[in-house]
């Protein structure tokens, strides 16, 4: 009886393990509501500020100040604002990425909750 103790309690427990792994990768491909935060900084671009896309047709638009010296700081802030308003809603940067052109640069957060 006791050789067949402990490898009855390692199987126990190793079945227990997989089965905790699989219902905790299986609420992370489904669980989540993911969000797309695009910030626009080109001149040109008359909707230039910071896009946020919530899903189901819902955005909101923090649009920038203009593009002078004067107003670095209180574009930087603009974003800043943003992403410390949706950290502090749940929300957790997965990844980002831009782009730059000539006319000005493209970036793209995307977060989960």
């Amino acid at each position: 009886m006791k050789k067949y103790l402990l490898p009855s309690v390692l199987g126990i427990c190793a079945t227990a393990i997989m089965f905790f792994a699989f219902k905790n990768s299986d609420k992370e491909t489904k669980g989540g509501q993911y969000i797309l935060v695009e910030i626009y900084e080109i001149p040109s671009y008359i909707d230039k500020g910071v896009h946020i896309h919530y899903g189901g047709g819902k955005t909101e638009v923090i649009p920038f100040k203009e593009f002078k010296i004067e107003n670095h700081d209180e574009n930087g802030e603009i974003i800043l604002n943003a992403l410390h308003k949706l950290s502090a809603s749940g929300y957790e940067v997965i990844s980002t990425t831009s782009g730059m052109t000539q006319a000005g640069m493209i970036t793209k957060v995307f977060m989960r909750k």
